[in-house]
């Protein structure tokens, strides 16, 4: 955070696209984009909205993340607030996770870059739980819900990078991708993009789970095949 906050916000954007960044939450979209977009859309506030509702069967590599290092999420979220000029940041959180729960209101609490102005930073967030909606994780049904709603689909456009939270620009972007920013700004975006395959750099964290010989949270550079897995755990899982 204190890397991003020696850079413009202009900047820190350049190192996010320089890294390669995707979205990790399905769609892969380019985060430097979806940041660029919101910080050049006019608006009197704009948000940080991090989707922490993970829905999918076998998933906890989010639930892990936010357990074992929350502080690493809301570092992310600070950097994102700096890059496109937001002061208010939520994370809604699927109603099945206690423990990342109790370990964010924890770490929202002890962070000295949340809520107040911390080196010239003005951002404060806020934790919302879902309440157990499967459609909720879908971006736009999550911010109907944020705003009080029934958790049901927008039709885009707008998109929420124009029009999200209550009407206004937001960055919505999932746990691991808003994670993933802080080691950017730390290293540097050379060392994020010098691993993965392709258009899909850095590390990806996934799980396996269900009858497999070694189940668990594993990190592998992007966009490598099962079959190298498969190879690296000596074949066979």
């Amino acid at each position: 955070l204190r890397a991003a906050l020696a850079l413009s916000p202009g900047e820190v954007i350049e190192a996010i696209a320089a890294s390669g960044l995707r979205g990790r939450g399905g769609a892969g979209f380019p985060t430097g984009i979806k940041w660029r977009t919101v910080a050049e859309a006019a608006g009197p506030e704009k948000f940080i909205v991090c989707n922490a509702d993970e829905g999918d069967s076998g998933t906890f590599a989010d639930r892990m993340l936010m357990e074992g290092d929350p502080f690493l999420l809301l570092e992310g979220m600070a950097i994102a607030a700096h890059a496109v000029g937001a002061a208010k940041g939520f994370i809604y959180l699927r109603s099945e996770y206690p423990d990342a729960e109790a370990a964010l209101i924890a770490a929202i609490q002890a962070a000295p870059f949340v809520g107040g102005t911390w080196e010239g930073l003005r951002f404060d967030v806020e934790l919302r739980i879902g309440a157990g909606a499967y459609i909720c994780g879908e971006e736009t049904a999550l911010l109907e819900s944020l705003e009080g709603k029934r958790g049901m689909a927008r039709a885009k456009p707008p998109l929420p990078a124009i029009a999200g939270f209550m009407g206004a620009p937001t960055v919505v972007n999932n746990v691991l991708t808003l994670a993933a920013t802080a080691t950017i700004l730390a290293e540097g975006p050379a060392a994020h993009a010098a691993l993965g395959a392709g258009r899909s750099k850095g590390t990806m964290p996934f799980q396996l789970s269900g009858n497999v010989r070694r189940p668990g949270l594993y990190e592998m550079p992007f966009g490598l095949t099962l079959r190298t897995l498969v190879e690296g755990f000596g074949g066979g899982t």
